[in-house]
């Protein structure tokens, strides 16, 4: 083979290496989390560890796979989409489940960044004492969302992939505005949580601020809580609401509302409008980038007659391609008519 050849090769070899994120900038990073900590890296994240999923699927989403995380927590969180775009964390051991990481574990996959969500804040101490960084994140809204894709997108050399994610997160977050700001009525909602149909979603949570943002009324909105909140069934018929949703990932199921007697005199049931929570593939009512999905389809689902069907597909598709380079059916992603 020429040196001609060779050469472009090596360089065709490159751009491909380069595209996929594995090249990065060198140099150190100094990033401000959110809870104001200031974390130091040398260069760009290669080995990311963590067992939050949603703050860890913000590596997976800013590189399109998951070859950057070297140790996870539980790894089904994500359904089936790991498995078809991201077959690599297969070979990621569990470091540990929830707040509790297995320390012999962490070490042996020698990462350079540890990833928390803000609430296992207290586990920062045992990581720092062990000489690894730790970026806190807060990813209950949709503006948190977008910043901690920037924060991390910075962390591991994919900034610009950040910037493109986010600024097809605030066209449809402006687009569904103006909707919601034609709706002369809008449909009293009420999110339950997984645990329990009694657990209801407040406005300090992502599910109420996805109701208000596609055009639809929570029925919890001023209702006291920090985050799901135990009802009874008095005040949910006291609430009435028209529209019910329930996540993918409930411990009940739809049959155990509708077929329940004491429910049967809620607007919601007796008109059929119990939704079970897309995807099939991830949950789009998690606090991740993918829950822009969450809002494409409330809309959709709340007011069909200014944002169709064919609308919604074309968003997701959109969505998917810009993230994973590829679209998944309706079939696959439990959004078929």
């Amino acid at each position: 083979m020429s040196k001609t050849k060779i050469y472009c090769l090596l360089v065709a070899l490159l751009t491909m290496i380069a595209l996929a994120g594995i090249v990065q900038a060198a140099g150190p990073i100094v990033l401000t989390d959110h809870m104001g900590r200031t974390v130091k890296l040398d260069g760009p994240a290669q080995r990311v560890i963590g067992t939050h999923n949603p703050s860890m699927n913000m590596v997976v989403v800013l590189d399109g796979n998951g070859y950057r995380i070297v140790g996870f927590g539980a790894k089904d969180k994500a359904y089936g989409l790991y498995e078809m775009i991201a077959p690599e964390l297969n070979r990621a051991p569990q470091v540990g489940m929830g707040r509790n990481y297995n320390m012999e574990t962490v070490f042996s996959v020698n990462p350079d960044l540890v990833i928390l969500p803000q609430r296992m804040a207290n586990l920062i101490g045992q990581f720092e004492a062990a000489g690894l960084p730790v970026l806190v994140l807060d990813v209950e809204k949709y503006d948190t969302i977008m910043d901690a894709l920037h924060l991390v997108g910075k962390a591991i050399g994919q900034e610009d992939r950040a910037e493109k994610i986010t600024a097809f997160m605030k066209d449809k977050i402006s687009r569904f505005s103006s909707i919601a700001a034609q709706v002369k009525q809008r449909p009293r909602v009420l999110f339950i949580g997984s645990s329990s149909q009694y657990n209801v979603s407040v406005d300090a949570m992502l599910q109420n601020e996805t109701i208000k943002l596609a055009g639809g009324q929570s029925v919890t909105e001023g209702f006291p809580g920090d985050f799901w909140t135990e009802v009874d069934i008095e005040q949910i018929l006291k609430w009435n609401p028209e529209v019910i949703y329930m996540p993918r990932y409930a411990s009940y199921t739809r049959e155990d509302i509708v077929n329940n007697p004491v429910w049967q005199n809620i607007d919601a049931v007796k008109n059929g409008k119990v939704y079970i929570f897309p995807s099939l593939l991830e949950p789009w009512d998690y606090p991740v980038a993918a829950a822009i999905l969450g809002l494409i389809w409330t809309c959709h689902n709340l007011h069909p007659d200014l944002y169709t069907y064919e609308q919604m597909l074309a968003d997701v598709n959109e969505y998917y391609t810009l993230v994973y380079g590829r679209t998944f059916t309706p079939q696959e992603l439990g959004i078929a008519k």
